[in-house]
């Protein structure tokens, strides 16, 4: 079993988002892939879990602990890597989001055997997927980022909800994954 923490947006950046997936969706042919889960702000990136009641009791009082946080995204990026294509908005990093992450590196390593991932630690680099896939022979998401006039982007929102995402299997691709847990922030 795999799972992954992240922040979620608000509706007016979820809204915006996937009108986006959908102007992908119309430069070509795509799996939605990260448009299947709500749009969000990963803290951790997949990572292997032993027991769900542990997860989800640690994961409570992470929720509990942490209090609200404000988000800036501020450019939409594309970037590849083995056949795959990612079109996400990059997150300003701030104190607090870079200690969020850092806490639950730390934190997981007395719930789990082993709480690697990939992108972990100081090279970890926050965004907000927008839609990524293969990107076959006509690369829809670099066609959609290339044909955009200007990159930059001024949005923000206030994140008030963390989610535990669940994997089922090892291979991470569509339908292996839910979002499994959502709670408030109220630390």
């Amino acid at each position: 079993m795999k799972a992954a923490i992240a922040l979620l947006s608000d509706f007016h950046i979820q809204n915006i988002v996937r009108r986006m997936v959908f102007e992908i969706s119309q430069v070509g042919e795509i799996e939605f892939f990260g448009a299947l889960l709500p749009a969000h702000v990963s803290l951790k990136q997949p990572f292997h879990f032993e027991s769900m009641d542990a997860m989800h009791e640690w994961f409570e009082s992470l929720s509990q602990r942490t209090p609200p946080m404000k988000i800036r995204l501020d450019r939409i990026n594309y970037d590849e890597w083995d056949g795959y294509a990612i079109v996400g908005l990059r997150v300003q990093e701030t104190p607090a989001l870079r200690e969020l992450h850092n806490q639950i590196n730390r934190e997981l390593k007395e719930i789990v055997h082993d709480s690697s991932a990939l992108h972990d630690g100081d090279g970890y680099r926050f965004h907000l997927t927008i839609e990524l896939g293969n990107k076959g022979s006509s690369n829809p998401f670099k066609r959609f980022y290339d044909a955009l006039s200007d990159k930059q982007v001024s949005l923000s929102f206030r994140a008030e909800q963390i989610a535990l995402f669940y994997y089922a299997g090892r291979e991470i691709k569509p339908g292996s994954f839910i979002c499994s847990t959502v709670l408030p922030l109220t630390g």
